[in-house]
């Protein structure tokens, strides 16, 4: 909504106040429908264009829209001239129902599991429930009562929604997201002002009054600042502020549920009790579930950092860390251990005539070859660095470590893979350490490295053992 468009909207609706009034209210009333539904229309729209907020903009659209079914109650009251308490309990649950997402985007933390965010509505329902049920407890009773009531829990919930949007804001480094709670929180702002302004000073206003201009043009400010084309730029946020904030947030919807418990408690106990009982339970439940969610994200986390990316094995520093159980497994079977180290021979000429991109497939068909010949559960294999893999397993003797090199070298050869000369080759070095010795498993590494080298000069496409291990044969020229 343009700024031109926002002031034509309100000239018109104060010419229909100024020739009509309340005599006629239906006028104003149409007024008032339309502006919270044009907010609806514009955050709608600006969700399409912001990728981090698009839900939490849908959501406030979907707020004020329900805002406007509320009017709509009210309309139909007075066109059907029905008596005011008649319509309490529709124009009051959909009251409440707008209020409902209002609050959600606002004070949940938002991300996390679907269980999660299922805590966060049902807190919410349960928070909103309370207030329906209380006041639909005290319309029974004087009305000027009921109505101090109403008024009291709607000023809470307008100042706490402020509240949580301005923090929310004020720790927010994301440009999208920071001009979502910038806008949620001047809304909130003007809403609680209005609101306080009208209960307060104003409560016997007639519909069609000069009151009701000032809540459409709170309707149609919204829409002109989800309409704004202006963007802001990424801020600098203090890391202690956001984990502040971070920490904060998920004790906002059980902190706002306890306070309206707390106002409810003196005339409705038994609606209090169970107001602070869903706090207390919704507070830990979440609290269970997110601690399992952080250690599910950290679990993938390490295995990310284990894992190599563009091959899916693992990479140097998992095998590192993993060589010594190798060992300790291959003694408990009396066996030896072997490590074997391999390079792609020539890679940075395939890298040179074909890109960077088909180096890449090139490494992920050697790794599938190689990893397709090591299905045992026993053999480690990773990416080393570069385009050098390793790998370690349990072997008897040196021979049939050499022999299963052989096997590597002869199935990558097999394959054909296109490169500069013919096809891809690899060249492997072989280390084997017999079950009783007590050297470092690290050396083997060395060791095969060093018979690499060796099985480079003799002309690569090849098997090398180096000359330490025992019962060492010589290496064989594929």
């Amino acid at each position: 909504m343009t700024l031109r468009a926002a002031l034509f909207f309100l000239v018109t609706h104060a010419l229909v106040i100024a020739f009509v009034g309340p005599q006629d209210p239906v006028g104003s009333y149409l007024m008032l429908i339309t502006a919270p539904l044009l907010a609806a229309l514009a955050c709608v729209r600006r969700a399409r264009d912001s990728r981090q907020a698009a839900c939490k903009w849908r959501t406030l659209g979907a707020a004020v829209g329900l805002f406007s079914l509320a009017l709509l109650a009210l309309l139909y009251r007075n066109v059907a001239g029905l008596d005011p308490a008649q319509m309490t309990v529709s124009s009051l649950i959909l009251y409440v129902f707008y209020r409902i997402p209002l609050t959600y985007v606002a004070a949940s933390p938002g991300g996390g599991n679907r269980c999660i965010r299922a805590v966060d509505l049902l807190i919410i329902a349960l928070l909103w429930a309370l207030y329906l049920g209380h006041t639909r407890a005290m319309a029974h009773f004087n009305a000027a009562l009921w109505t101090q009531c109403l008024n009291a829990m709607s000023n809470l919930q307008n100042s706490l929604v402020f509240c949580f949007a301005l923090i929310r804001f004020l720790a927010e480094d994301n440009p999208d997201r920071r001009d979502f709670f910038r806008t949620l929180a001047i809304y909130a702002l003007g809403y609680f002002l209005l609101a306080f302004y009208i209960n307060t000073c104003q409560p016997q206003l007639p519909d069609g009054n000069w009151g009701d201009l000032l809540i459409s043009g709170l309707f149609v400010m919204l829409a002109v600042m989800a309409a704004s084309k202006r963007r802001y730029p990424a801020v600098d946020v203090s890391r202690s502020l956001r984990r502040i904030v971070d920490a904060g947030v998920p004790l906002m919807l059980p902190l706002l549920l306890m306070m309206v418990a707390l106002l409810v408690a003196r005339l409705q106990p038994t609606l209090a009790t169970v107001g602070f009982i869903g706090a207390m339970l919704g507070y830990a439940l979440r609290s269970v579930l997110s601690q399992v969610e952080i250690q599910r994200q950290r679990d993938e986390l390490e295995t990310l950092a284990r894992r190599d990316p563009l091959t899916g094995l693992g990479n140097r520093r998992s095998f590192d860390e993993s060589l010594g159980n190798a060992r300790g497994r291959a003694r408990r079977q009396g066996l030896g251990l072997a490590v074997l180290m391999i390079d792609i021979d020539h890679f940075k000429r395939l890298n040179d005539t074909y890109g960077h991109p088909e180096g890449d497939r090139r490494l992920q068909s050697v790794a599938a070859i190689l990893d397709g010949c090591l299905q045992r559960g026993d053999d480690l294999l990773a990416r080393y660095g570069g385009e050098e893999f390793i790998a370690a397993l349990p072997s008897p003797d040196a021979a049939h470590a050499l022999g299963l090199g052989e096997r590597l070298r002869a199935s990558v050869e097999a394959a054909a893979l296109p490169a500069p000369e013919a096809t891809v080759t690899i060249s492997i070095g072989v280390a084997w350490q017999a079950p009783g010795e007590d050297r470092d498993p690290r050396d083997l590494v060395e060791r095969a490295d060093q018979a690499l080298y060796r099985a480079k000069h003799a002309g690569r496409n090849c098997v090398r053992v180096d000359t330490d291990s025992k019962e060492n044969p010589s290496g064989r020229r594929a």
